[in-house]
């Protein structure tokens, strides 16, 4: 059985969150830009899936282009969540 992307549709409950979800990816999109040259293999493969699964709650809480704009502002031409 396949599980779906989204957990759930995007609601007025969960657009509350929006704007954690969009500072917790800013800050995970700076922190791999920061850490970039100092991360192991591992280390690049976790902060890249933390920052997909933010996406992610970004998408579910109706900020979607808010986060596609945070990830673009930073120059991140890598596939999103480690995927690709």
């Amino acid at each position: 059985m396949k599980l779906p992307d989204m957990p759930f549709p995007p609601s007025p409950a969960n657009g509350a969150l929006g704007p954690l979800y969009l500072s917790r990816l800013a800050r995970l999109v700076k922190l791999r830009r920061e850490l970039d040259d100092d991360l192991n293999p591992l280390g690049v493969d976790l902060i890249e899936r933390a920052i997909g699964a933010t996406v992610k709650d970004c998408i579910g809480s109706g900020a979607g282009g808010a986060a596609e704009a945070i990830v673009a502002a930073e120059g991140a031409d890598r596939s999103i969540g480690g995927q690709g």
